[in-house]
């Protein structure tokens, strides 16, 4: 019962509702600890929502991460491919969009890198609407232990994890 609410109230303004709490700690350091705490747990609670199902390729992997997104999920495509990398986009203002802080892009996205760790894979932000300012950030998805040093990230600290 718990399960089917959780589904039905999981859309696009319910995420961004609960997401601001989050983008706010995010944009201050000494938050850190605490905004990727609450990322890991919201990533946590969807997927015991949805369940987890492992996958084998980058493209299954970026399938499971928009499958994991809310509704409308034609706001997370799935851009494009080549081998072993899978592309795909968020398609939503950003709270953090303009503000030229990638460290705290880098603090949010924990949810997004918790989602995909849990089924094996990884992701790194090559885009973020906080840097450039624009209408939605790129990201690059591979199996888990693929190295990602061949990608032009936004922040060097998305190497770093």
């Amino acid at each position: 019962m718990v399960r089917r609410a959780l589904k039905r109230i999981y859309t696009l303004p319910v995420f961004l509702a609960i997401g601001r709490p989050l983008f706010a700690m995010a944009r201050v350091p000494a938050f850190e600890g605490a905004a990727l705490g609450v990322a890991r747990g919201f990533a946590w609670l969807v997927q015991a929502t949805y369940g987890r199902r492992p996958r084998g390729s980058a493209a299954e992997l970026a399938e499971e991460w928009t499958r994991l997104m809310p509704r409308p999920r034609s706001a997370f495509p799935l851009v494009g491919q080549e081998e072993g990398t899978a592309f795909v986009e968020i398609r939503i203002q950003c709270p953090l969009r303009g503000t030229g802080d990638a460290e705290a892009c880098w603090r949010a996205m924990e949810f997004d890198r918790a989602l995909l760790r849990r089924v094996g894979g990884s992701l790194v932000v090559l885009e973020s609407q906080s840097v450039t300012g624009g209408e939605c950030c790129r990201l690059a998805i591979r199996r888990d232990g693929a190295p990602l040093d061949d990608l032009e990230v936004a922040h060097p600290r998305w190497h770093g994890r």
